[in-house]
């Protein structure tokens, strides 16, 4: 398969789900308020279709936006354990900047579910894994 074929459905994926933050998306699902339901089922959907292409580091950005979702609809244990495997696989793949957004995640829930010890180590391993990303002089 070539490079065009295989970079395709990343970029549909991203101008569907990725919100307001992204640039290029000129129509997304985020942006229409009162689509969460839609949102979390086009994530599930996504992420069954990624298992079955292997497309791993795809999935991995797919989970940590169903976390993101599942956790504006207060869906906390669903959550936590999407992000604990989430965790442990994005760790031994050492992709540092995915590993911040979802150790922030982390802390996010845990301060949610009213567990400030865990939030506070959450921070502390965002800050650890962003303190490991290289940013080159400019």
């Amino acid at each position: 398969m070539d490079k065009a074929t295989l970079q395709k459905p990343r970029h549909m994926i991203k101008s569907l789900l990725l919100g307001p933050g992204n640039v290029n998306s000129s129509c997304t699902v985020a942006k229409i308020s009162g689509t969460s339901a839609l949102q979390i089922a086009l994530c599930k959907e996504m992420v069954q279709w990624t298992r079955v292409e292997k497309r791993t580091f795809l999935r991995q950005r797919v989970e940590a936006r169903l976390a993101v979702l599942l956790m504006e609809n207060k869906e906390f244990s669903e959550v936590l354990t999407l992000l604990s495997n989430l965790i442990k696989e994005v760790r031994r793949l050492d992709d540092k900047l995915l590993l911040v957004d979802i150790d922030l995640l982390e802390s996010k829930l845990h301060f949610s579910l009213r567990n400030l010890p865990k939030a506070k180590n959450a921070l502390t391993a965002a800050r650890t894994a962003a303190n490991a990303i290289y940013v080159p002089p400019a």
